[in-house]
């Protein structure tokens, strides 16, 4: 009897065992497909947001990861609400805040008619701002919306029941930059409606809700020789003694879509903004960048633009004229 006992003990702790030695899955990043890559490092794991399917999706996920080489399956981590008729998400990204994490992401929507009654402000149609000679494109509405939680992994909820970028503009891409104090986004006005795209800046109340001050330009996109209309990706950086500096992606002739750099002259959000040269010109872009755990800076992307895409890291170093690929 013991020894059946004793049996049945060691069994029941090899299948015990065994169950609890069954690793969890986990990607490289070469086996999933991401647009728009924003890693948050918080404590000692990496958080990957992404909004796949862009098109129809109804909210952002995220993975994590401790070495960046691999990765746990996605988790949802905003769902939007079911009165939220968008049609896509896109460029998620998260960022710690005064005590939160924020999510900031792009919505966009099929207009209602002109004549429609009590349609919220984000469903208006918007009326073209095109530069003489260029015909734009569909004039969807599309803001920034914000979203806040006191955990990376969410669940995140609005901070208003619309976007903060004006309901009458076409924008996307909005990021988070904190100057003495004063949190402001930095985001980008639609090509498709001004016919040169813009990078703009507005301060923001405390609580992310709203802007306190009339936006203003800072650059548009056709800013050097050979680049294209559109404007996308801004993400700010001040590395030590090298000043503030943006990342920001457009087409460049011969190259296609492209991570652009810049620097501001006065070292403020305002600018102006200068020296505006390419970082990646391997047709990928929507860059950002952040520290590993043992401090080296990597600047994230998506490569291929036009499908498969794929994250890719770079590490990067700075120099005096800016920031400058190491591979």
């Amino acid at each position: 009897m013991k020894q059946l006992i004793h049996s049945l003990f060691s069994l029941t702790v090899l299948v015990t065992l065994g169950v609890h030695a069954e690793p969890a899955k986990t990607w490289t990043r070469d086996e999933f497909q991401i647009r728009d890559p924003f890693v948050l490092p918080d404590g000692d794991t990496y958080y990957l947001y992404e909004s796949k399917p862009w098109s129809g999706g109804k909210g952002v996920a995220v993975r994590t990861s401790k070495d960046l080489d691999h990765w746990t399956d996605k988790e949802m981590v905003l769902q939007l609400p079911p009165d939220v008729k968008n049609t896509a998400v896109w460029a998620p990204e998260v960022h710690k805040y005064d005590g939160a994490y924020w999510l900031f992401t792009t919505l966009t929507f099929d207009p209602v008619k002109p004549d429609a009654k009590d349609a919220p402000s984000y469903l208006k149609p918007i009326q073209p701002m095109l530069e003489q000679g260029f015909k734009g494109g569909n004039l969807q509405p599309r803001g920034v919306w914000v979203f806040c939680s006191k955990s990376p992994k969410g669940p995140f909820k609005p901070v208003k029941m619309g976007s903060v970028t004006p309901a009458e503009w076409m924008c996307l891409d909005g990021t988070l930059w904190v100057e003495d104090g004063v949190p402001w986004m930095v985001f980008c006005h639609e090509w498709c409606q001004t016919g040169n795209g813009r990078m703009m800046a507005a301060p923001m109340s405390k609580d992310l809700s709203r802007f306190t001050a009339e936006p203003i330009e800072l650059f548009r996109a056709a800013c050097i020789p050979g680049a294209g209309h559109v404007t996308d990706g801004p993400f700010l950086m001040k590395p030590k003694s090298s000043g503030l500096r943006m990342i920001w992606s457009n087409f460049l002739a011969g190259s296609g879509y492209c991570v652009l750099q810049c620097q501001s002259k006065s070292g403020k959000i305002t600018g102006p903004w200068h020296m505006h040269t390419p970082l990646y010109t391997r047709d990928g872009g929507h860059g950002m960048i952040f520290q590993r755990h043992d401090g080296q800076m990597l600047l994230s992307l998506h490569q291929p633009n036009s499908k498969n895409e794929r994250m890719k890291l770079y590490p990067l170093q700075v120099t005096c004229e800016g920031f400058s690929r190491c591979d």
